[in-house]
């Protein structure tokens, strides 16, 4: 069921599923996602929870910031704090990918008593983080960048009937090529469903393309890390073996979670809307059932 949680004139949506009176779980998908990331598994999750999978503001069928507004992980974890505000929720789960399990670390790190249990799927924290010494260049970096999107046209900042793609075959192509690590094409197919705004002689994207472009500030690894540390729940880590870390690079946040269970599964970053999907959605249902 489709619903819209309307912050403070920012109108995010969502999609629904399951018992209203269970226990909620917020999903949270990751950067240039939408909520029909978590289609495949949430048909096969328990229902006696209630699954609100939510599109950030810039993506999905949500509203975009205005012009004065930012796409920090700070700003998507204080809408999500906004969103249970208004659902009047007291204590929940979230579900989250990718960039979802970053704005699901902030959350859980600073509001331990609003978080009952944490998921991950190939996500641990905060992604695009930098070095201390590079905070300087990169601001100046981004505020170039920005400057020559906006100039040049790039990165959809173009006239808004301005036509991407003649074809949703088009679309789904674009969005596999796009990708970090491999997808399929059906999974593609699902993501752009939700992603795409038709103009008069084709598609294009529908996100904001300010979401595109490196933040000006971003957080620093040992941030990253200082929030996975303050995690006081348990936490169940999904990762792909072909995902985003399979090479042990980020092996150091894995140490900073307190009560952990973490299993690999086979595929990539996208591995909950492919094959695997069932085992994964096991692996939730047992984990939400379990009392610790």
């Amino acid at each position: 069921m489709e619903l819209v949680v309307d912050i403070e004139g920012l109108k995010l949506s969502a999609k629904t599923r399951g018992n209203k009176e269970g226990a909620p779980v917020l999903a949270i998908h990751g950067w240039l996602d939408n909520a029909n990331t978590f289609d495949k598994i949430a048909s096969l999750l328990s229902p006696d929870i209630y699954l609100i999978a939510i599109d950030l503001a810039g993506h999905g069928f949500s509203d975009h910031r205005d012009a004065n507004n930012s796409y920090y992980l700070w700003d998507y974890a204080i809408d999500i704090l906004k969103v249970i505000d208004v659902l009047a929720i007291k204590k929940l789960s979230i579900l989250a990918h990718s960039m979802g399990t970053g704005i699901a670390s902030i959350l859980a790190g600073a509001m331990p008593k609003l978080i009952d249990k944490l998921i991950f799927i190939d996500g641990l924290g905060a992604p695009f983080v930098i070095n201390d010494d590079d905070i300087v260049s990169n601001f100046q970096q981004s505020v170039k960048q920005l400057k020559m999107a906006k100039r040049t046209k790039l990165y959809g900042f173009s006239l808004p009937d301005t036509v991407l793609f003649t074809t949703k075959d088009e679309a789904i192509k674009e969005r596999m090529d796009s990708s970090m690590g491999v997808i399929s094409y059906d999974a593609s197919a699902c993501l752009i469903e939700r992603s795409l705004q038709e103009v008069p002689a084709g598609y294009r994207w529908s996100y904001d393309p300010r979401i595109v472009l490196p933040e000006c500030y971003r957080m620093t690894e040992s941030q990253a890390q200082f929030f996975i540390s303050s995690i006081s729940c348990k936490t169940l880590i999904i990762l792909g073996k072909q995902g985003l870390f399979s090479d042990g690079m980020f092996n150091a946040r894995l140490d900073k979670f307190k009560h952990a269970e973490l299993h690999w599964i086979e595929g990539g970053h996208h591995l909950h809307l492919e094959e695997m999907h069932h085992k994964i959605s096991a692996l939730i249902n047992q984990f939400l059932q379990t009392e610790f």
